[in-house]
């Protein structure tokens, strides 16, 4: 990164702001997290630190994510998340059947793809809150798993017979 300033997040109307300031290297995955999350804020960041304000109702999730990137209570899964990115992404199948508020035995049972994508899915969105995380592989698990309409069926649908 270089010596360079960061203007991150956008306007927002909020009375109950919340300031945070912290000395990390991390500001750009910060902000990637937040953005993702749909935290409004707004600040700044540099190689050295990153600084900003957000809406107070936001607590929870603003909390959950800088620990993601700061604290070691998250360092094993920082580690894991390293190690299996690329194609060993099964491997959160546990973590992902536990998000998701099911069985790892009910997932196992989908098809392999399925099983891929809502891991894929994790991974790409491991760093944001929890909220966001299941929101997204429930949409995973969706679009996966809706059945396609025949062209007639659509015919049907859109009031053509």
């Amino acid at each position: 990164m270089s010596d360079y300033t960061y203007h991150i997040g956008d306007d927002y109307d909020c009375n109950n702001k919340e300031y945070v300031a912290l000395s990390t290297d991390k500001g750009q995955q910060i902000t990637v997290a937040l953005t993702a999350s749909g935290v409004p804020f707004k600040g700044r960041y540099d190689k050295e630190g990153i600084f900003f304000d957000y809406d107070r109702d936001y607590k929870e999730s603003v909390n959950e994510i800088i620990a993601k990137f700061t604290s070691d209570e998250y360092a094993e899964q920082r580690n894991e998340i390293t190690e299996h990115k690329g194609s060993d992404s099964l491997y959160f199948l546990p973590t992902v059947a536990k998000l998701l508020r099911m069985t790892e035995g009910t997932l196992r049972r989908r098809p392999m793809d399925i099983q891929l994508a809502v891991c894929k899915r994790y991974v790409d969105n491991w760093y944001c809150d929890t909220y966001t995380i299941q929101h997204e592989l429930r949409d995973a698990l969706s679009l996966t798993t809706k059945p396609e309409f025949t062209d007639s069926e659509k015919d049907i649908a859109v009031g053509k017979d």
